[in-house]
């Protein structure tokens, strides 16, 4: 059989080649925990690479990983997870807050005293004040939102998963970034708006990249379509907790 990595001759358990174990799957439930264990607390492989590739060629990059081209990148859980920790690090320093706290203060400023009562607010300010565990926590909603979008594509919601990890791991550069920037120049409604169109743009090119089918029209409709449903979603999770947290 030939390496899924590297693609030379491999025989036994491993590649002699790059490494890489010959047993690489589509993605699926049992090995995806098997990543996700193995993967959360990854730190000393494969960082850098995938972050240039992000960067250069994400959609590709992303791609390459699910068709088994695994050796050199860094798992997706922990690619978000390590830079939404840092992002949330970096806006406690420059008191900039998070993009999630903005989202969240926006939603609960439509909810009058009577409505939002102290164990609901008491529940999101959790939320906003543990970006990474949140981030994590709403990365299902964004996958099922891709996932419905491009439905048809060949890709399972699990592999969506890995898909919006990466993104959403890259844009947590992206705000930052505009943490730093918002903190030196003290403008900070510009550069969350200006960072926003970048992470939204960004995120339209990965999937531009990503789906080869359908069109390419249509993959820019489905891309924005999955904003929208993502948007929607954690509303509605948002509306639940309020329903629930009494």
């Amino acid at each position: 059989m030939n390496c899924k990595n590297c693609n030379q001759t491999a025989g036994g358990n491993f590649c002699a080649h790059c490494g890489q174990s010959t047993k690489v799957d589509k993605i699926n439930l049992p090995n995806f925990l098997r990543e996700l264990s193995e993967g959360v607390f990854q730190i000393n492989r494969g960082f850098f690479f995938t972050l240039k590739e992000l960067f250069v060629r994400p959609g590709y990059s992303i791609r390459a990983y699910l068709e088994g081209r695994r050796k050199s990148h860094f798992k997706p859980i922990a690619y978000a997870l390590t830079w939404s920790t840092i992002y949330f690090i970096l806006s406690q320093f420059t008191e900039s807050g998070t993009i999630v706290n903005d989202f969240i203060k926006g939603y609960t400023n439509g909810l009058s005293l009577t409505e939002a009562k102290t164990n609901q607010l008491a529940t999101l300010e959790w939320l906003a004040k543990n970006y990474a565990y949140t981030t994590l926590l709403l990365l299902p909603l964004y996958a099922l939102a891709s996932y419905i979008a491009f439905s048809g594509s060949g890709f399972n919601y699990l592999e969506h998963i890995v898909l919006n990890a990466y993104i959403t791991g890259q844009q947590a550069i992206f705000y930052s970034l505009a943490a730093i920037l918002s903190f030196i120049l003290k403008n900070e409604d510009l550069i969350v708006t200006v960072t926003l169109i970048i992470s939204v743009t960004y995120a339209l090119f990965v999937f531009w990249q990503f789906f080869s089918r359908p069109g390419r029209v249509a993959v820019v409709f489905r891309s924005l379509l999955t904003y929208v449903l993502s948007l929607v979603m954690t509303a509605l999770v948002l509306f639940v907790i309020f329903l629930i947290v009494r």
